[in-house]
């Protein structure tokens, strides 16, 4: 039984691959490599103790985690994933929403949705599964919704029929995995996994129906907005250059980003900032990468530098990046 759950999980098999770590940035340089570039703090001295296990199918992967230090991770995903089971007093922040993960609680990443999570040392246990595939999977299952649906990052408390769903599935998926299975046997346990994943997001709410701006026009206001961090942005410039009412950009991006555009336009400036500050041999200083992204008052942009990455600007400055 794993103590983070109520729940029995799944342990990881001897023919997960599997790789170790005391050093902080070589195990972010390694989670990188398939999550994309990330912030990662650990929050005292000591062994870091890493450990990630994995398997990867075709369409579906399962990993296995364990840290013996308190940490924080920020960033954002490409695929969508299922947190299972994180130590239980984990807490998520998507903008200015906080989640507090229980025993029962599993934790679901939209892709493309920057979050915050901070971690007390234990063990995690997740899902992957392809972006494209569980969409399509979605649809399928919701002939009734007019329009492209959306994921939504959500916590969800399992029941005890979900949590079983689940784990059946993933345990089939481990067992399918083993070497010398059959490749029918894979296809069919990722179908299964599929399936539940996209049973709970409908359940629960995480699938949301696009609204009317596109996709595209979308991706280009937030190229813009990644262009001029550095100057001034309102509400009515955005509105101005996305070619939208205020109204449609509020309800576009909250179901694609689930902040606001403000909101998003903030969180750039802390990836910025954070960029700027562990940047070794910059020459620069916190009050002036502050004000040089927008950001008037010191106390204000401290507190929500913070939030964001774990640390005081003055810690990620005096601690450069590799």
């Amino acid at each position: 039984m794993d103590m983070n759950s109520s729940f029995p999980s799944v342990p990881p098999p001897p023919w997960a691959r599997s790789f170790r770590s005391d050093d902080l940035d070589e195990v972010r340089d390694f989670v990188a490599r398939r999550d994309g570039e990330h912030s990662r703090v650990a929050h005292r001295g000591g062994a870091l103790g890493f450990k990630l296990s994995w398997l990867i199918g075709t369409i579906a992967s399962v990993g296995w985690g364990e840290v013996a230090l308190e940490k924080t991770i920020r960033g954002a995903l490409p695929d969508p994933v299922l947190h299972m089971t994180m130590p239980p007093g984990s807490v998520y922040r998507f903008g200015r929403r906080e989640r507090v993960a229980g025993r029962r609680t599993a934790t679901f990443v939209a892709p493309g949705w920057e979050f915050t999570r901070h971690s007390p040392p234990g063990r995690s246990f997740v899902l992957c599964l392809d972006r494209a595939k569980l969409s399509e999977e979605i649809a399928a299952r919701s002939p009734g919704r007019r329009g492209n649906l959306v994921l939504r990052s959500r916590a969800i408390e399992l029941t005890e029929l979900a949590g079983a769903r689940l784990v059946g599935a993933a345990g089939d998926f481990v067992q399918a995995m083993r070497p010398g299975s059959a490749a029918l046997a894979v296809q069919r346990s990722e179908a299964c996994l599929l399936a539940a994943v996209a049973k709970l997001l409908l359940d629960e709410s995480a699938v949301a129906r696009a609204h009317a701006v596109s996709s595209a026009r979308v991706a280009d206001l937030e190229a813009w907005i990644e262009a001029h961090l550095d100057g001034p942005i309102t509400m009515g410039r955005l509105c101005d250059v996305a070619g939208v009412g205020e109204r449609a950009l509020q309800k576009v991006f909250e179901s694609r980003r689930g902040i606001s555009p403000m909101r998003f336009v903030t969180e750039r400036r802390l990836a910025a900032a954070r960029r700027r500050l562990t940047s070794a041999g910059a020459g620069n200083d916190v009050t002036s990468v502050a004000v040089s992204l927008g950001f008037g008052h010191p106390g204000r942009f401290a507190g929500l530098y913070r939030q964001a990455f774990g640390e005081a600007p003055s810690q990620s400055l005096r601690r450069p990046a590799r």
